[in-house]
């Protein structure tokens, strides 16, 4: 009995142990979850720089050359033909806007369905097939038509095309 009783009264010399033990475990919990987070959100931050830096590359390097604008009045459809002669493959026009010689838009931005698929310029298949994806790769040529009948036979427009990396082309035509 005696030893039961040694030995309750040293538990409180336990005491201490056990709460400092318990303390650090917490400590060493929220440590750890305080690492993950932040390394996520380092990880997440840097992978979004580096996307980012990514485009801004891609779009650093896309260059378009404007080769022909024809408006057919009839038809009111106005055929752009273009060329990739930047050094970045996979160039897809996003939006066209037309605008007059007082750079007011013509009619309404055009952008996704509006925008015929990419023709490739080849005179030896009577119908070629459009280019995969709407995306011309470095030294191709297309071209593609956008329904417009507002412009004025004679008068002077300009095209501006963005690409989705958000670079934009512009060339003046007569109507």
């Amino acid at each position: 009995m005696r030893k039961l009783i040694t030995w309750s009264l040293n538990m409180r010399g336990l005491s201490p142990i056990f709460a400092t033990l318990i303390l650090a475990t917490i400590i060493i919990i929220f440590g750890t979850v305080a690492y993950y987070y932040s390394s996520n959100l380092t990880s997440s931050a840097t992978n979004s720089y580096t996307n980012s830096m990514s485009n801004s590359a891609q779009s650093i390097s896309e260059r378009i050359g404007f080769e022909n604008v024809v408006y057919n009045s009839s038809t009111g459809t106005l055929t752009v033909y273009i060329i990739n002669c930047g050094s970045a493959n996979n160039v897809q026009i996003n939006s066209i806007f037309i605008y007059d010689n007082n750079h007011n838009i013509v009619g309404q931005p055009f952008s996704g369905n509006q925008i015929s698929p990419f023709q490739p310029i080849d005179r030896s298949t009577p119908t070629p097939t459009p280019i995969t994806g709407n995306r011309l790769n470095v030294g191709e040529e297309g071209y593609f038509a956008v329904s417009i009948n507002s412009l004025s036979s004679g008068s002077i427009y300009t095209i501006q095309l963005i690409t989705n990396n958000g670079s934009n082309f512009n060339y003046a035509f007569y109507a």
